[in-house]
C-alpha cells in the first residue's frame, strides 16, 4: 500500500525486516531519487569521474557536493565516502521525491554531522520536495521528521504528524498521588518508580486535570522510538 506524501520531511520507522525498504522500492520511479542502504550501493567505472559521468548520463545532475578528486578510484574510497557519494549524487538530481535508505549507517560522527546538515540545507532550499528516509536510529530522524509512517510486518500505516502522533503518548508522573489511583482502565506502556514518585508512559491521550500530577510529552526522539516498536 502507498499514499499520497504532501511535500515534507517523512521518517519512516519500524522493526528490522518490517518492510520499510521495500516499501520504499515501492515509491521510486519517475521524479525520485533513491539512496538504497550501503550494502546495496552501486558504482560504475573505475573512478568517482567515471561514476558521476554515468549518473550525469542517466539523469541531469546539478553541482554534486563532493570533495574527493574525480581521479579517485571507487576502490580506494573509505565506507563514508562511498555513501557521501551515493548523496551527494541524489541531492544533485534535485528530484521532488527523496528516498533514503538507512543513509547515515555505519558512518562516524563527523561524517554523519556532516551530511546530516548537507540534508538539511537542500530540504531548506526545496521546501516543495518530499523526503522520505527510513533508519533505525532515532537521532538521525529527530529534528528533521514532520511526519510518521509506522512499517510492521509488511503493513504500512498512513502518515501522520509527529506532533499530532505526541498527543497519543502522554507522561505522567507524581509524587503526591499514589498510581493506582490514576493509572487505572489506562493503556500503560511503561510505570517506574523512585521511592514515592512514579512516572507512566501512556498510549493513549490523557486529558484530565489531577492535582499533584503532571502531564508532559516524549521529545522527538522518544516518540520516534515508541512509534518504532509498535504496530503499524
Amino acid at each position: 500500500m502507498t499514499f499520497d506524501h504532501s511535500p515534507g520531511f517523512y521518517a519512516l520507522v519500524g522493526p528490522n525486516a518490517a518492510g520499510k525498504t521495500h516499501y520504499l522500492r515501492s515509491l521510486f520511479g519517475p521524479g525520485a531519487s533513491f539512496v538504497p542502504a550501503a550494502a546495496d550501493a552501486l558504482f560504475v567505472g573505475r573512478t568517482v569521474g567515471d561514476h558521476l559521468a554515468w549518473a550525469a548520463a542517466v539523469k541531469p545532475l546539478a553541482d554534486v557536493e563532493f570533495r574527493v578528486p574525480a581521479s579517485t578510484r571507487i576502490s580506494d574510497l573509505s565506507v563514508g565516502q562511498r555513501r557521501e557519494l551515493t548523496i551527494a549524487v541524489a541531492l544533485a538530481a534535485n528530484e521532488p521525491l527523496l528516498l533514503l535508505d538507512e543513509p547515515f549507517d555505519g558512518l562516524d560522527i563527523d561524517t554523519r554531522t556532516r551530511l546530516r546538515a548537507q540534508l538539511i540545507d537542500h530540504i531548506t532550499a526545496d521546501p516543495a520536495r518530499t523526503v522520505i528516509m527510513a533508519s533505525h536510529r532515532a537521532e538521525d530522524l529527530a529534528g528533521l521528521a514532520e511526519y510518521i509512517i509506522g512499517v510492521s510486518d509488511h503493513e504500512v500505516a498512513a502518515p501522520v504528524a509527529l506532533d499530532e502522533a505526541r498527543m497519543h503518548f502522554p507522561i505522567l508522573h507524581s509524587s503526591d498521588v499514589a498510581a493506582d489511583h490514576v493509572l487505572t482502565d489506562l493503556n500503560v506502556i511503561e510505570v517506574s518508580s523512585l521511592g514515592p514518585t512514579w512516572r507512566a508512559q501512556l498510549a493513549e491521550p490523557f486529558d484530565r486535570d489531577i492535582p499533584g500530577v503532571t502531564v508532559d510529552y516524549p521529545d522527538d526522539a522518544q516518540l520516534i522510538d515508541l512509534l518504532a516498536s509498535r504496530k503499524a
